[in-house]
């Protein structure tokens, strides 16, 4: 059996280090998967700079949206400063454990500017809603985390 070198041995580690680092390279470039989570991430965030500035007329209205339980029933009661027929948007029930479970509703309002919604057309457990309402061309936006008992 031949000896080898100090010279030999450094080549041969050299050559195993450019080797495995060359296919860590490869590995990277072809088997992981790494996607933008936005296509046009430019684009969101144009529109998530709308949705802080819908955020910041709500915060700053003198009367909030209010969301309470009142026995099983859901009470939305919208400002008193608005025309409850001026008041138009849609509301998500969102379900974070089962996305199968998500509903939407028409805002439709009484001349109090309330809304009563069945809490047993929801399934129990967690729920964001989330209130997407408009009066002329201002948009709001409003949402809360409630148990569905």
């Amino acid at each position: 059996m031949k000896k080898l070198n100090w010279g030999t041995g450094i080549t041969i580690v050299i050559i195993l280090f450019l080797v495995v680092t060359i296919g860590q390279v490869l590995a990277i470039h072809y088997w992981v998967d790494y996607d933008l989570v936005e296509e046009e991430y430019y684009d969101a965030e144009i529109k998530y700079q709308e949705q802080i500035d819908i955020i910041k007329r709500t915060n700053n209205l003198p009367e909030r949206l209010h969301i309470k339980f009142v026995g099983k029933i859901i009470e939305f009661k919208f400002p008193s400063l608005f025309d409850p027929a001026s008041i138009i948007g849609t509301i998500n029930y969102y379900k974070p454990s089962d996305d199968l479970l998500d509903k939407f509703q028409e805002i439709k309002l009484n001349e109090e500017n309330k809304m009563f919604v069945d809490s047993e057309e929801l399934s129990t457990g967690l729920w964001k809603i989330k209130v997407e309402w408009s009066v002329d061309d201002a948009k709001y936006y409003n949402e809360k985390i409630m148990m569905v008992p």
